[in-house]
């Protein structure tokens, strides 16, 4: 063994599953950067969970050992069969399945000499803090949104969160919601550490730039559910083409149910479904406007977000997490940051963000550049730094 691996450490990242999410896209670059300088493995706890996993094709498999544990073995397939009325056996089966979880996770992490955990869920929090029962290792949680989003969700969520922050040795945050969280359970300050998400884009070298007569190209890309505004930023649009026909475009990416709704309820040339995209870059490259009008009550730092700014683009969004924080740049913001109201985002206020880059055509440009200054603080060369001080520190513990 060189002495360059004896100072690697070995690594596990781990997700709930794949739900093609910004907590797993985050975890997937995470991983790869580490990877080129440590021994990183990736585990999908609950592959069970999710059957497309295209964002499994963005992990560095030549790099990463990657583990789905066999929760879809023979005991999983049995319990899916049994129907709700019999509980009883079911309550019988899932000890089994657990036991048999908990015996590939300790055996690969033996096998594998993993010395640090770095989960990104509440679910995985809270396996991994119990496993540390059975073996020794550093477990560092990254919040994203679970905790905000689940406390309402899971039977005895307090008592069992309260139990698994006990055992987590670092928290990495990125916003004013996870911070309230970790006060609420009296999670020591000294062991918390602000890290925003970092990413391997290069930042585009051309401002965006918009010329009055010119049609408005606008982009949303984001998860496919309801609360991330799409039918709002879609009837902002279509109320201003009534004023200004032929001078708006709308691009939206992503797919699910609610955009399938969507696309059967709104048929109009100037609003173009594209379904799902693992890459949005050329597609928001070739757009002037990013839009992600969200009010989804777990976001924190929306990865689509980061992509509009290193690409230039002015930003219509919400002040939700840590999104004012993200589009700021020397006390100015990139864009328009709307302020929900009773918890939604007002259609108007979309409507009036778009219409001032239509009157005001130099306003784009501006914005565009102050979008390239407020992207830099999410290069993954500054995520990876702050990434190895708490590595460091946990090791040290």
């Amino acid at each position: 063994m060189t002495q360059s691996e004896k100072n690697k450490s070995n690594i596990l990242i781990a997700i709930e599953s794949f739900f093609d999410g910004g907590a797993e896209m985050f975890a997937i670059r995470l991983a790869n950067e580490l990877a080129l300088s440590q021994n990183v493995f990736f585990i999908e706890l609950y592959p069970e969970r999710t059957r497309e996993k295209r964002q499994l094709s963005l992990l560095d498999k030549k790099r990463i050992t990657i583990l789905q544990p066999g929760r879809t073995s023979k005991a999983n397939g049995w319990a899916t069969k049994i129907s709700n009325k019999l509980v009883k056996a079911r309550a019988k089966i899932e000890p089994l399945e657990n036991s048999l979880l908990d015996n590939e996770v300790l055996s690969f992490i033996k096998k594998n000499k993993i010395t640090v955990v770095n989960s990104h869920s509440w679910e995985s929090d809270v396996y991994f803090a119990g496993l540390k029962k059975e073996i020794k290792f550093q477990l560092i949680s990254s919040f994203h949104g679970h905790y905000e989003f689940l406390a309402e969700k899971r039977i005895n969520y307090d008592a069992i969160t309260k139990t698994t922050l006990d055992s987590v040795d670092r928290v990495i945050y990125t916003s004013p919601e996870h911070q309230k969280t970790l006060d609420n359970y009296g999670f020591a300050s000294s062991k918390r550490h602000k890290i925003f998400y970092g990413v391997s884009m290069p930042l585009s070298g051309k401002v965006t730039s918009y010329h009055a007569g010119e049609c408005l190209n606008l982009v949303m890309a984001a998860r496919g559910i309801k609360e991330k505004g799409w039918e709002e930023a879609l009837l902002a649009v279509l109320q201003l083409l009534k004023k200004y026909p032929g001078l708006l475009k709308l691009n939206l990416v992503g797919e699910g149910p609610q955009l399938d709704y969507l696309k059967s309820k709104y048929i109009d040339p100037a609003i173009q479904f594209l379904g799902y995209k693992n890459d949005v870059t050329e597609i928001v490259k070739d757009a002037h406007i990013g839009i992600l009008p969200t009010y989804f009550v777990a976001e924190s730092l929306p990865n689509t977000i980061i992509e509009y700014l290193f690409c230039g683009k002015p930003v219509i969004t919400t002040n939700v997490g840590a999104i004012k924080e993200m589009i700021s740049s020397d006390s100015e913001l990139a864009g328009t940051c709307i302020d929900l109201q009773n918890g939604k985002v007002d259609v108007d206020f979309i409507s009036a963000a778009i219409e001032n880059y239509i009157n005001n055509p130099a306003l784009v440009e501006k914005h565009s550049s102050l979008a390239l200054k407020a992207a830099k603080k999410f290069t993954m060369k500054i995520c990876i730094e702050n990434y190895f001080t708490v590595l460091e520190n946990v090791s040290d513990v």
